[in-house]
């Protein structure tokens, strides 16, 4: 430990790892981010293949009325379908903008973990090297 103390990067090589340990916390967090958007996407699209089949029950419905006002009641209610169509097609578009940004997101964070853990190992490297002269340098000394 007491070599460590001597080691004049040791502030870097400390920077280096709570880096990496800060992107490591930012990775996992904007994968939860993404998983979340992708599960909210899924849902959206849940809701428009729902209403898309309600539409196509409520039009073979429309067209086996036997009178008019029945015919008008199903037209009346098909147009409510499509309403609520449009509404989840607008919801599924916002969610798939917000699912492909969350993994962009976590597209970043992971190189950023990456160039952090880079960044550590090098400092470590040159760590190992110095303690290395130093043990050789040690060694020279007492022979």
């Amino acid at each position: 430990m007491a070599d460590d103390a001597r080691y004049r990067l040791a502030g870097v090589r400390d920077q280096r790892q709570r880096d990496e340990r800060v992107r490591q916390g930012e990775l996992a967090d904007a994968t939860a981010t993404a998983r979340a958007k992708a599960e909210a996407r899924a849902l959206r699209q849940r809701a428009v293949d729902r209403a898309r089949a309600d539409l196509a029950t409520a039009s073979e419905a429309r067209d086996g009325a036997a009178t008019a006002l029945a015919r008008v009641r199903a037209e009346r209610y098909i147009d409510r379908l499509r309403t609520r169509l449009a509404a989840a097609l607008a919801e599924l578009d916002r969610a798939s903008r917000d699912d492909n940004a969350a993994g962009t997101a976590a597209e970043q964070a992971r190189r950023q973990l990456v160039r952090a853990r880079a960044e550590r190992e090098v400092i470590e490297r040159h760590f190992a090297r110095w303690r290395t002269e130093r043990a050789k340098r040690r060694e020279r000394r007492a022979d």
